[in-house]
Order: C-alpha cells, then structure tokens, then sequence
C-alpha cells in the first residue's frame, strides 16, 4: 500500500510540473483565450483532486469536506462562467467592479496553485499512514457524558429563548446588525445569561466522553436546532459548518460509512436551506426551478472569490498593509466593524470593506474574509508552503483527533473552521481564546475526575473493612 501511496506523490509532482510548464509555455491570441484555458485547467485540476482523494477517503473525511467547500466558496464562479451561466470577473459586491482579464487570470492561478500543493500536502501526510480512516479508540466514560448532557438541558431552555430576542432584534434592525455589535449591547434577562458558555462546555464534555451513539444523536439533534435558530439571524455558516462537524463526527466516531446516495440528499438539503435563507434575508420569493436554484445558489456562495479579487485588483493598496500579516488576526480575534477596529487591528475583512465602501462598512455591511487572500499578502512563497502545510496537518490531525480526548475536543474548533476557511480566516476567530477556554475545561475535568476516583476508591476500601470487621 505504501509503495502506492509513493506512486500517486511521485505522479503528482509531475502533474505540478506538467501544469506549471503548461501555464507558462502556452500562448493565446486574447487574455480572454488565455482565461479560458486557465479555467479549463482549474477544473480539471480540481476534478483530479476529488477523484484522487476519494480513493484514500470516505465522503465525510475532514480533507474530502475541505476540497467541497473550497470549490464551493471559491471556484463555483469559474464553473459558471465555462457552464456559460455568468461570466466570470463581474464583482457582485459593493460596486460593479468588472476585473480585468490580467486579474482574473492571475487569481484562477493563484487558485491552481492553492489546489496542487495543498494536494501535495495531502499525498505527503498519508505516505507513512496504513490507516486513513482510523476509528476512535477511546472509550466511553460515563461520568463525562452525564456532566456534559446536565450542563448543556440546564443551557438549553434560557439560551434558546435568548435566540429568539435576538431573532427579533435581526429582524426589526436589519441582517447588518450581526456584525455591528448591536447583539451584545441587549440587555438580556438574567436566566438567559451566560446560557452560551454553559451549553458550549456542555457539549465540549459530552463529545470528549465519546457517548452512546443513542444520545449522540438525541444531543447532537438538539445542539443543531440551536444552531439553526441561530444561523435565523442570517449567518447560513453558523448551522452549515456545525451540522459538517456533528456528521464528521458521527461518521468518525462510530465508524458510519456515508453512502453516495447519502451525501447527495446532504448536499439537496444545504443548496435548499442555503436559498431559502437567502430569499428570507433579501426578502425575495423562493424559486421553485430547480436547474436555476442550484445555478443562484453556486453563484451566491462563490462571492467569497472576491476578496482575493479585490486584493489581487488593488494589491498597492492592500497587500503588506499593517503592523502584521492579516493571517494573525484570526489568532487574537475580530472586533465588531467600527474605526476604532481599523486602528486597532489588521483584518483583512475589515480593511477591504472599509477601502471599497466606508459607509457600508460602518453601517455593518461586509465582503468576509479569504484564507487565500490571507496568503496571497504573504506572497507565493508562503502561500504555497502554508498550503503544503496545511494538507499534511489535516491528515495527520485527521488521524491522531481519536486517539486522545484533548485533540477531540479541540476539533470543535478546528473541523468547522476548516470547512469554513475558504470564506474566512486562516485561524478562526480568536485562537488563543478558543485553545485556553479548553484547556482550562479540559484540565478541570481531568482533576474533577481524578478526584472523583480517589474518594470512590476511598469509600469503597471502607465498605471492604467494614464487611470484614463484621465477620
């Protein structure tokens, strides 16, 4: 198996070598032609890379999940534009901003390139790997999943009504209002306060006890009904990304194998809850055509390519900007948009969306942010040794994530913020934060239970002495 894993690594450079020579060595009359063929490549790039991984890996693999939402959040446009749907460099918004064809042929580049060597990445982390579908090897620890499924039905009746207040607010002041920090201004009732923290805690505990797949489902279905009401507010990523995680898990866990058939009814349901939600939000009626529903749907979620467009397009003006990369932002966490965010940090969504329209940015509107982009500041160097990076850490992390309770609790944060890179930030939103939160839960719980065992011990050794004093 290994011996094949190296075949498929060596072939794989030269298919990086074969598209480089290609892209450099072939001249076209038009930079129109030239896009044209830039596209076709992408695609069948991309083509390739499914197929390839699909090979190693179920449907529900974390890597397998990464290169949907990749293609998803940022190639949709270009298959489009070859479907002769919607032609490609037409920016949708802020303004009508029409790319020319240098730009739009040097970000399907730049995407060709974040394809190749984040693959390679993935052909260099299975090579020494027999088992690329590892199952847990945890076991079940009851204690852990009776304090996670008490903390988290205690969190769910306030966090829930706290919801709908905030469902209320969205709806009165406007989709905007998410990102302007309005949300944390309401003055909630008492019960409802600290709901969040206590449900989140809850369900870290209970996903690191590995559970009974009875109540993982019966939690899990609970937790995403939360998730759903929330993602009400407008944010579809907040439901998506966490439903992604709950099935990775499930299917990682207890050892589900996702069918073809599975995965299609999977993708139905996100294209139809992703349109309905968009109809709701720009008060639109929802289209019943369905070849025109999944073209819209493609169309409206490839906007993200815009934030490498728009920092390829104006690369004087925003690129090496700042006291720091835009990539570390994600590290300390985002602010709500205002100009004392602008000052104070160095987000890329925020100084994009400042720089193509000030008003709509303080009014709370925004373009999002791209881990491409992200890596585009720090230069096709970088980019594509993050990138090669970044494939091996999914599969080893992929690997190791079952074999030890910290890592699969970790993976809460770091799962969904995969699957949502490619319309955000490298990091997240706010790493540090994120990683000292669990650890301070974790290391609670580990001493909980310690303790836990020593006073049972203790007690039990009493019962032994007092049935012998008796004889």
């Amino acid at each position: 198996m290994r011996k094949d894993k190296l075949l498929f690594l060596v072939s794989h450079l030269f298919v990086i070598l074969l598209v480089l020579f290609s892209i450099s060595y072939f001249t076209f009359s038009t930079d129109k032609d030239e896009m044209k063929f830039l596209e076709l490549v992408l695609m069948l790039i991309y083509i390739y890379t499914l197929i390839t991984s699909k090979i190693f890996l179920n449907w529900l693999n974390s890597y397998m999940i990464f290169i949907y939402t990749l293609f998803l959040f940022n190639f949709t446009r270009i298959f489009l534009d070859l479907a002769d749907y919607r032609e490609f460099g037409w920016a949708t918004k802020f303004k009508n901003y029409y790319f020319y064809y240098e730009t739009r042929n040097e970000i399907i580049i730049i995407f060709i390139l974040i394809l190749l060597f984040t693959h390679l990445g993935f052909f260099i982390g299975i090579l020494n790997e027999e088992d690329l579908n590892s199952k847990v090897t945890l076991k079940n620890n009851k204690t852990y999943t009776d304090i996670g499924m008490l903390l988290f039905f205690l969190a769910l009746p306030p966090l829930s009504y706290k919801m709908i207040i905030q469902m209320k607010i969205i709806l009165k002041s406007g989709y905007e209002a998410y990102y302007t920090g309005i949300l944390k201004g309401v003055d909630y009732p008492l019960f409802t306060k600290g709901s969040g923290i206590i449900m989140t805690i809850g369900f870290l505990i209970f996903i690191i006890s590995v559970p009974p797949k009875k109540k993982f489902i019966l939690v899990s279905s609970l937790y995403l009904m939360i998730k759903l009401l929330d993602s009400f507010k407008g944010a579809r990523a907040i439901f998506l990304t966490q439903l992604l995680f709950v099935l990775w898990y499930y299917a990682k866990v207890y050892g589900v194998k996702i069918k073809t058939w599975t995965m299609i009814k999977l993708v139905s349901f996100t294209i139809l809850f992703s349109q309905i939600l968009v109809s709701v939000r720009s008060k639109k009626v929802f289209s019943l055509d369905l070849i025109n529903s999944i073209y819209n749907f493609l169309f409206s979620q490839g906007v993200s390519y815009l934030v490498l467009g728009y920092t390829v397009a104006m690369k004087s003006k925003i690129v090496s900007q700042g006291p720091y990369p835009y990539i570390f932002q994600g590290i300390f966490g985002f602010k709500p948009q205002s100009m004392e965010t602008l000052i104070t940090t160095n987000s890329l969504a925020d100084k994009l969306t400042y720089l193509l329209d000030p008003r709509a940015y303080l009014k709370g509107e925004g373009i999002g942010s791209n881990y491409i982009a992200e890596l585009y500041d720090l230069g096709i160097f970088w980019l594509i040794i993050v990138s090669i990076l970044l494939g091996i850490t999914i599969m080893k992390y992929e690997k190791y994530v079952v074999k030890y309770r910290f890592l699969l609790m970790t993976s809460y944060y770091f799962i969904p913020n995969l699957f949502y890179i490619p319309r955000g930030s490298f990091f997240g939103d706010n790493l540090i934060k994120n990683m000292l939160l669990m650890m301070a839960i974790y290391i609670s719980l580990v001493t909980f239970n310690y303790i836990f065992i020593k006073i049972k011990e203790d007690y039990d050794d009493r019962e032994k002495n007092i049935l012998r004093l008796d004889r």
